[in-house]
């Protein structure tokens, strides 16, 4: 009865003044003040038990951990986000087991959360899958970050791997510089095929032969990039560049150069996917792409809550760039 008077006065669909109460940012700002400014004369609280549920949507948050910077980056634009659509976050880190995914996912259910934002454990695509069929079964809604299924199409919010990698090779190839190593993540891995993709776009439309002994598998970890790096190095020739995949990587690959005693940007150009901390990007020459992660984290936030709201179908988005080069 409350929800109808309110619609009727401010001359709009009931179904408006529901988008109104639970997810304000599909309404015209007008409208929406419009409808706020009647709820408030006509006495909201007599109308709350008609209008909201008493209990918060709550979303659950499945992240590898939040000692990576581009993860913490991405849980602060989900809790930010969250925060300002009224949304409770119940927070599981996974440490890239598909085991402790799943019991997430499990203990989620049992809470019955609405909706569920996760960051799928690394090199586990198939575990994963069966993570997801397990909340499709549950009728969850779900968005990934990051971490894509090849296999089958799901909501997410994903970084732009090949046009940002050849984007940045062709920049160095424009630059006459052809010995590039590439450190990326293991074969198996969605993003990091993606990456090296792009990387030999790049050549093949310079129409430079690259040598496949320039191209180094890891599986995205500092050690990785600290071992892999400290290879490149003590080959008898230094090359040109070398490109990390990962943020990670680029960490290891500074040990490996410091230790070296060589210094980048003068006697090696060190090229990352991800944007370090700002004390890392003072200290050192580094090039690198910038992605708005936290944004990233904001946007799967906002893809739920349009799904709570009705939206059918697959939402996919693709994050823009820019290279500081």
């Amino acid at each position: 009865m409350g929800i109808r008077k309110i619609a009727d006065k401010a001359n709009v669909s009931i179904a408006t003044v529901s988008r109104v109460l639970n997810t304000p940012e599909l309404v015209k700002k007008n409208t929406r003040e419009k409808i706020l400014k009647i709820i408030k004369e006509l006495e909201y609280k007599k109308y709350t038990t008609n209008l909201i549920p008493t209990k918060r949507d709550e979303i659950g948050v499945i992240i590898p951990d939040v000692l990576n910077l581009f993860f913490a980056r991405i849980l602060e634009g989900i809790i930010k986000q969250a925060k300002r659509l009224d949304l409770v976050i119940s927070l599981y880190l996974s440490h890239d087991n598909p085991e402790d995914e799943l019991y997430a996912v499990e203990k989620l259910i049992e809470k019955q959360c609405k909706g569920i934002i996760f960051i799928r454990s690394r090199n586990k695509e198939k575990e994963s899958l069966k993570t997801i069929q397990k909340i499709k079964k549950n009728n969850i809604f779900f968005v990934l970050i990051d971490r894509d299924i090849s296999t089958s199409g799901n909501s997410g919010v994903f970084l732009s791997n090949a046009n940002a990698v050849y984007d940045a090779i062709n920049l160095l190839l424009n630059d006459g510089y052809e010995n590039i190593h590439i450190i990326t993540g293991s074969k198996n891995n969605v993003n990091s095929n993606q990456r090296l993709d792009g990387y030999k776009e790049a050549f093949n439309n310079h129409n430079v032969n690259f040598d496949p002994n320039m191209i180094y598998h890891g599986d995205f970890t500092i050690d990785s990039g600290l071992e892999i790096c400290s290879k490149i190095l003590n080959q008898k020739k230094l090359p040109d560049v070398i490109f990390s995949c990962t943020n990670q990587i680029t960490v290891g690959c500074l040990k490996a150069i410091t230790q070296k005693g060589l210094i980048v940007g003068k006697d090696i150009k060190l090229f990352s996917f991800n944007k370090l901390d700002s004390s890392h990007i003072n200290s050192f020459n580094i090039s690198y792409i910038e992605h708005p992660v936290e944004f990233m984290g904001e946007k799967s936030v906002t893809i739920l809550k349009n799904k709570f709201a009705g939206t059918k179908g697959i939402i996919r988005d693709i994050m823009e760039y820019k290279i500081n080069y």
